[in-house]
């Protein structure tokens, strides 16, 4: 069986080469053989990708074998270089060893030239093989590293861009779709600036047709790859649209590029197409293929994670904003029913009825629940549109405590708890009253919330700089791995089912403690159970402090 030989012989008798092409044919191979004389002609020819061997006499008129070896380190091609001379001997030989030469043979050994040849060219496809494998093998553990963070469209469309130039090409275009028919180019990437510029400038002035027979639109209605190795004039000609479309294409200097649709769990959303220019690297051929599309696979499975994204972001925006309307909707009706219930129970007192007081007490008590949940859900509303704000005034942190805590009196009494304070006399501090009064009650509610039938301690304490509310129960406690998810909105360690509740309490008490420039933190307490605490600054910069998010 033949084997197919691309040669480049640089030799200036036509007959040598008919005797090196017939002694390579008689060694198996089946020889495409390209005659250079001089150093511009293979300056010329010298492509990656296009030879597979080098032949070279060693003396030419004005040119030499050593002139030859320089010009291909110059290029940095790995070719196999072998000296074919009748005039060389073993000095010359080992000369053009010493300089690169694979080998070197008098013409009166060419028989032994095929063998030679076979070797070189073997050993030169492992070589190249290798340096390919390590080159994907990089690549793809860059496009895992660069792609991991991404969560926003454009962002990620620019890294896939960017991902493989120049390691794998000098050209990278992204063509991404939003609506599944029309392609657009989402992003481009090259070495040179002014080459975007001109395909963006391109891509405005001749877009995409969604019907053309080749390139882009054609793999996205597909869904089939395709490899040109070779763009030719003649084929940019037959695609363009009008002289001033050919030119602007034949200024790109496109030789080669392979087309990948970019394909998610839901369909087809793209095509990313690698172009090869000027004679830098070999042009793409089909080996080339399986690195591109896993490459291209990777990144189609970050643009689904950032649809996906995208869309639950404006499922939480929805829910926000739901609950904002929801919040003022109920926040009127709510206090309308209370100022009603206030009345009857001032009545029912008038008129002597414990029966209809008792019954009353109860029903504005749970308006008043109902009331604090409406008050909760605005502030969730406001932290999300960054509009909560302090108003700072001189506050008693040890009367707050207390204030808070005669307030979970009788709930903690019919939960079994015991609330005890520790603290001292007094500690004044600038600090909005009504947010510290909501933090310090979200921590004492949480605390005899999941540690019912067990004591609660609180204490207040200070060392000059900060204040500290430090609130201790002995119940269920929270696993190592949730004491930070517990602060995050609806976050929560334990399920809802068992203990109810929004998961709203901590995330509030926190935000309110950072917009004062304090903190809240949770531990687990030796023994069981956790332990919170709030730090607040004793000193305030200003009257009013905004929070964002």
């Amino acid at each position: 069986m033949t084997r197919p030989l691309r040669v480049l012989l640089v030799e200036d008798i036509p007959d040598d080469q008919e005797l090196v092409e017939r002694e390579l044919r008689r060694g198996g191979f089946e020889v495409s053989c390209h005659r250079v004389q001089s150093a511009e002609e293979m300056r010329a020819a010298l492509e990656p990708g296009a030879w597979d061997v080098i032949l070279s006499d060693y003396r030419l008129p004005g040119f030499d074998a050593p002139a030859a070896l320089e010009l291909l380190r110059d290029s940095g091609l790995d070719i196999p270089f072998i000296v074919v001379s009748g005039s060389v001997g073993e000095f010359e030989g080992e000369e053009v060893m010493k300089a690169g030469a694979r080998d070197y043979f008098s013409k009166a050994l060419l028989t032994r030239l095929p063998v030679a040849v076979a070797r070189e060219v073997e050993q030169a496809r492992l070589r190249h093989e290798r340096a390919r494998a390590e080159r994907d093998r990089n690549l793809l553990a860059r496009a895992g590293e660069v792609l991991a963070g991404s969560l926003y469209l454009q962002e990620t469309l620019d890294k896939v861009a960017r991902l493989p130039v120049p390691e794998l090409a000098d050209w990278c275009a992204v063509y991404f779709s939003e609506d599944g028919r029309h392609l657009r180019v989402a992003s481009l990437a090259h070495e040179d600036p002014e080459q975007v510029e001109r395909a963006f400038e391109l891509d405005r002035l001749f877009p995409l047709e969604p019907e053309a027979p080749s390139g882009p639109a054609y793999v996205f209605r597909t869904g089939e790859p395709r490899v040109v190795p070779d763009v030719s004039p003649e084929r940019l000609e037959a695609v363009a649209r009008s002289p001033e479309h050919l030119r602007r294409l034949l200024a790109l200097e496109l030789r080669s590029f392979v087309h990948v649709p970019l394909v998610g769990r839901m369909g087809t959303l793209g095509v990313v197409t690698l172009g090869i220019t000027g004679k830098t690297r070999p042009r793409f051929t089909e080996a080339d293929l399986p690195v591109v599309q896993e490459l291209v696979r990777r990144a189609a499975l970050t643009l689904e994670n950032v649809r996906l994204y995208r869309e639950s972001q404006e499922a939480i925006r929805l829910r926000d904003e739901f609950l904002s309307v929801a919040a003022h909707e109920l926040r009127t009706p709510l206090t309308t029913l209370g100022l009603q219930l206030g009345t009857l129970v001032q009545r029912a007192r008038r008129e002597s009825s414990p029966e209809m007081v008792e019954r009353l007490d109860k029903g504005l008590r749970q308006v008043k629940r109902l009331g604090s949940l409406v008050e909760t859900l605005l502030d969730v509303s406001r932290l999300s549109t960054g509009e909560l704000s302090l108003t700072l005034e001189g506050v008693d942190l040890v009367e707050l405590v207390r204030e808070v805590l005669e307030r979970f009196a009788a709930e903690s009494r019919a939960m079994g708890c015991a609330l005890r304070l520790e603290a001292a006399r007094e500690l004044v501090g600038q600090w909005d009253r009504m947010r510290v009064e909501q933090v310090v009650a979200g921590l004492v509610s949480n605390a005899l919330k999941f540690g019912a039938r067990q004591p609660v301690d609180v204490r207040v304490v200070s060392d000059g700089v900060v204040a500290r509310v430090v609130v201790e129960d002995r119940g269920i406690g929270v696993p190592e791995e949730q004491l930070e998810r517990i602060f995050e909105r609806f976050g929560r360690a334990v399920s809802s089912r068992s203990y109810g509740g929004l998961g709203l309490g901590l995330y509030l008490a926190r935000r309110g403690a950072e917009a004062h420039g304090g903190r809240v933190w949770a531990e687990s307490r030796p023994g069981g159970g956790a332990r919170f605490t709030l730090e607040l600054p004793l000193r305030a910069a200003g009257k009013t402090v905004e929070e964002s998010t």
